[in-house]
């Protein structure tokens, strides 16, 4: 696995994606899928190939997408975020700290 992944779980799937990729400091993609077991839900799969700022710098930028986006609007908010590191380690986004997202970037 070369690059970091988050798998975005949630209505606002795409546009937290969209954001995401958006982000200063780093550079990505993201692909959609839709969820056949749930009504209108949707994931996207984001790729972070590149980052251009300090991991600490986008660590924070990514706390803080997260935290808007989960606690977002209705129809806006995504329900489940996993960051996998270039090892294959996964980190829920839920629950983790600045310097657990730092980890991942570094892998």
């Amino acid at each position: 696995m070369s690059d970091i992944q988050l798998e975005i779980e949630g209505q606002g799937a795409i546009a937290a994606s969209e954001a995401l990729v958006k982000i200063t400091g780093l550079s990505g993609s993201y692909i959609t899928e839709a969820d056949d077991s749930k009504e209108l839900a949707l994931s996207t799969i984001a790729s972070i190939v590149g980052i251009t700022a300090g991991s600490m710098t986008i660590a924070k930028h990514l706390y803080q997408w997260y935290q808007d986006y989960h606690k977002g609007e209705q129809d806006a908010r995504i329900e489940k975020v996993v960051l996998i590191d270039r090892k294959g380690k996964r980190v829920l986004m839920k629950n983790a700290t600045l310097e657990q997202i730092q980890k991942a970037l570094e892998s």
